[in-house]
């Protein structure tokens, strides 16, 4: 199984490692950054939720067109791509939320999608955010670290440490990818 993620964020990668571990630990994962065609922060749940679409598409065309034919062979009706986005919604007015979209597509097209961990985000990232700042950057800006997004995140500012953003990708595409392996589910119900 080859496994494309749309980014070649280290958590977002590790986030799909991390997803795979248990059910598929020979899964080949890759990261090859793409566009999500979207803004860089997004601002409702539905823009995030196209973010983690388009990467999930685009890197699979992407992906797809790096292997070679004995590849596609190897592999056929194993490739899949997976698209991460997080991204922000205003609940109440001047009050955000934290949100995240995962999307596994396979190569036939078809999507498999999952929502999660969204959480308030405290005033301080709120304020900066309504001002147009990227979430990364302005944890970033806080605590004088601009890779954040790279390690912890912003949850794992917020939780000091006791969630990182790793983890909290990786049951959100774990769910996902799941969707994907089961579904064809409905063949296990008993014929009366």
């Amino acid at each position: 199984m080859i496994i494309f993620v749309g980014s070649t964020n280290p958590v977002k990668i590790n986030a799909v490692k991390n997803a795979c571990q248990n059910s598929w630990p020979n899964a080949e994962v890759i990261g090859i950054e793409v566009e999500s065609g979207i803004n860089a922060q997004p601002r409702t749940d539905e823009e995030t939720r196209t973010g983690a679409q388009n990467r999930a598409a685009n890197v699979l065309l992407a992906g797809i067109k790096n292997l070679s034919p004995a590849q596609l062979e190897k592999h056929q009706n194993q490739i899949l791509g997976v698209g991460l986005e997080g991204g922000v919604y205003e609940h109440l007015p001047q009050e955000l939320w934290s949100t995240v979209w995962a999307c596994v597509t396979d190569q036939t097209g078809q999507k498999f999608e999952s929502n999660g961990a969204r959480f308030k985000l405290p005033k301080i990232i709120s304020e900066k955010l309504l001002a147009g700042e990227e979430m990364g950057p302005a944890v970033g800006q806080l605590f004088a670290d601009p890779s954040i997004k790279q390690k912890q995140g912003a949850i794992g500012v917020v939780t000091k440490g006791f969630v990182d953003r790793t983890e909290e990708y990786s049951i959100i595409v774990k769910l996902a990818l799941g969707l994907w392996n089961g579904q064809d589910w409905e063949k296990q119900i008993p014929q009366a």
